[in-house]
């Protein structure tokens, strides 16, 4: 009798439960505020429920040619896909074929394989989950574009004066007051560098920087500052001397010269 009370009860709450997540986040995918596609860099997060952020294994998505490459642990891989509405599937997958470490190529199986049984795509808010029905495989992160950023680094004294402007597009570099500006084109090669270096600072800190020197209230260097604008909003460090930023900023302020140096 007893048992036969303990299975009534579990047959209850098992009709009581409510809907999985898996299910909640299939429903989800009706709603319009979603963009279910795939397109750019996705950064690799976990991997059939294990943490492999650290191996940076990442996946690149061409929404027009649907063409898909990245990094697998060890090498780099290429292949196409398939994607109708929620339904996923990877094909003619290939990769270098680098020799790497135990960890890495055991690491770099299980991403392929994980691949190879994807059948659904999960769209999220700037993440994907990849499921093989409703196994979950892995969940990957959509790395930000910089199209909106713009880097503004303007140094001036009573002899010196210097207003850099660059974004993804343009160079433009005034060394004169009230000269024109030099403009030229923005290569990948430069940017890419400058991004890298971007992504080293917390922005919402700069402006809280303290300047390492002082020469600029005596006439020992101009005044300097750097602006950067990003998402709509606008972060701005305190003044400082230029030729000596502080610690945080130094490396994109170096390269900053270094490229309006080069058109120059």
């Amino acid at each position: 009798m007893k048992y036969i009370l303990m299975l009534f009860s579990i047959i209850i709450l098992r009709c009581c439960w409510g809907p999985t997540g898996f299910q909640i986040m299939t429903q989800q995918q009706d709603n319009d505020t979603i963009l279910k596609e795939l397109s750019g860099n996705y950064k690799i997060n976990t991997l059939e429920g294990e943490d492999v952020s650290s191996y940076k294994l990442g996946i690149t998505f061409n929404d027009t040619t649907k063409q898909v490459s990245g990094f697998s642990g060890c090498n780099r891989f290429f292949g196409s896909y398939i994607l109708e509405n929620n339904s996923l599937k990877f094909n003619s997958l290939g990769s270098t074929k680098m020799m790497c470490r135990g960890e890495a190529n055991t690491i770099e199986a299980n991403f392929f394989k994980a691949l190879e049984k994807a059948s659904l795509v999960i769209f999220k808010k700037d993440e994907i989950l990849l499921y093989n029905k409703n196994s979950f495989l892995l969940s990957a992160t959509k790395e930000a574009t910089y199209s909106s950023l713009k880097l503004e680094y303007k140094a001036l004294s009573r002899g010196i004066y210097k207003h850099i402007i660059i974004n993804e597009e343009t160079i433009s570099t005034v060394n004169k007051r009230d000269e024109k500006p030099i403009i030229e084109s923005c290569n990948q090669e430069e940017w890419n560098k400058l991004i890298a270096i971007f992504k080293t600072i917390d922005i919402g800190s700069i402006s809280n920087l303290e300047a390492p020197s002082k020469d600029r209230f005596f006439d020992g260097a101009a005044i300097a500052n750097l602006k950067i604008i990003y998402k709509d909003s606008i972060y701005s460090t305190p003044s400082f001397d230029h030729g000596n930023p502080p610690q945080e900023i130094a490396l994109l302020v170096k390269e900053m010269l270094s490229i309006s140096q080069n058109i120059e």
